[in-house]
């Protein structure tokens, strides 16, 4: 398929003007927020007008459950702090039952403590344009329709203060465990109260309290942001390649072109997991490539994403090398990465043995818009959309042509 520069032009201008109409009509789209539930059936009803079908699911996620770790750490280390001066060992259970939810939360992303929280409806919407021939393979343009909550401690003081926010916490964790093999060791038991140097090293532990209480309002639940870049950028990446191909009456010879709208993404990828286990068989029939977008801002720092899910998880390399290749024809030679912190739903693919790849625009040093209020639509960047879609559609071609051999 072959478009002209005007026709591109245009294409990211109606994704602007979209994030725009999304963000001033549906209002706050937190997980499970009927802002998003709204702008799921908003992008539905589009994937329906340019593709040749449309098809939606509904699942329950607790959005305040992702960022519940940073409340029980809060409360247990500051718990762990205080019972030190009577049971050091104590302090260690207090520790576990910070760590854990940290650990199964945010390190693997698993559903560690969701039970806790209050739960919501959110979704997934999906549709596409079939060939006009057979079909041989397929390509799914992902993106996902929430907003997270705000990164007080980011929009406050910037990257320098985020990062202290988190780091100096995790200094306390493993200093408090210091102090209580120092206490035990000394005591020659596990109850009573240290002395000596523990005692004075657990005095100075109480340093870290303040830095645990700031901890509640890593992130801001009372402040959804407006979320352009993260993700309608996106979304509507991949609603715009459906309406070119529409407008211009294009069907690819043997591929498929699906976009996917997930719900849920900050809250854990809950919207890519659902739709993996909800509908396991799907699209395996034939060669089925996914390709998720994320944060689309910042062309600088344009990059095609092979590690995700803290660098744990492995992308498929096939789809990383063509997505590379097309990038080459425009001019630019895209290095790979990894999302060392945090994830995209292109893991949650992966780990159910879906062949996904990420090309992402943002900072690894995250700009002061990223999770912050100042993610509006007066923040986009039509330069970095206009390079992303042009890529996309070499790599479509590619792809129809060729498959990933």
């Amino acid at each position: 398929m072959d478009f002209t520069r005007q026709q591109k032009d245009n294409a990211v201008k109606f994704i602007c003007d979209e994030i725009e109409h999304v963000i001033k009509d549906f209002g706050p789209r937190d997980p499970g927020n009927d802002g998003e539930r709204k702008a799921l059936d908003y992008m539905k009803s589009q994937i329906a007008e340019y593709g040749d079908d449309s098809h939606g699911e509904s699942f329950k996620v607790a959005p305040h459950a992702f960022f519940g770790w940073t409340y029980f750490v809060g409360v247990f280390m500051m718990l762990a702090i205080a019972v030190y001066f009577f049971a050091p060992i104590i302090s260690v259970v207090c520790v576990l039952f910070a760590l854990v939810p940290m650990v199964g939360q945010f390190v693997f992303y698993r559903e560690t403590i969701d039970w806790l929280f209050k739960k919501r409806e959110s979704g997934n919407v999906w549709g596409g344009i079939k060939p006009k021939g057979e079909l041989k393979r397929r390509i799914v343009l992902n993106g996902h329709s929430d907003a997270t909550y705000e990164w007080h401690w980011h929009y406050v003081g910037g990257y320098n203060l985020f990062l202290t926010s988190i780091i100096i916490p995790i200094i306390g964790v493993i200093y408090v465990l210091a102090c209580v093999v120092v206490a035990c060791i000394s005591m020659k038991g596990v109850i009573g109260t240290p002395s000596g140097a523990a005692l004075y090293m657990g005095i100075a532990s109480v340093i870290f309290v303040p830095f645990y209480i700031a901890f509640f309002l890593f992130s801001d639940i009372r402040r959804p942001v407006p979320g352009a870049n993260d993700n309608l950028t996106a979304c509507y990446m991949s609603i715009a390649i459906l309406k070119l191909m529409k407008e211009n009456g294009i069907r690819l010879e043997n591929t498929e072109v699906v976009a996917l709208v997930t719900g849920s993404e900050e809250a854990g990828l809950r919207g890519a997991k659902f739709f993996c286990r909800n509908n396991p068989d799907l699209w395996k029939d034939v060669e089925t490539v996914f390709v998720t977008y994320e944060t689309l801002r910042e062309l600088e720092h344009l990059v095609i994403y092979n590690k995700d899910l803290n660098g744990t998880v492995k992308l498929d390399m096939p789809s990383c090398e063509l997505i590379k290749r097309a990038a080459k024809k425009n001019g630019m030679d895209l290095k790979y990465g990894s999302v060392y912190a945090g994830a995209t739903d292109a893991a949650a693919f992966a780990q159910a043995g879906r062949k996904s790849a990420c090309i992402a625009a943002m900072a690894p040093q995250v700009k002061e818009y990223y999770h912050t209020r100042l993610d509006n639509y007066d923040n986009l960047s039509p330069e970095c959309l206009s390079k992303v879609l042009d890529i996309t559609v070499d790599f479509i071609n590619e792809y129809d042509e060729k498959g990933l051999q």
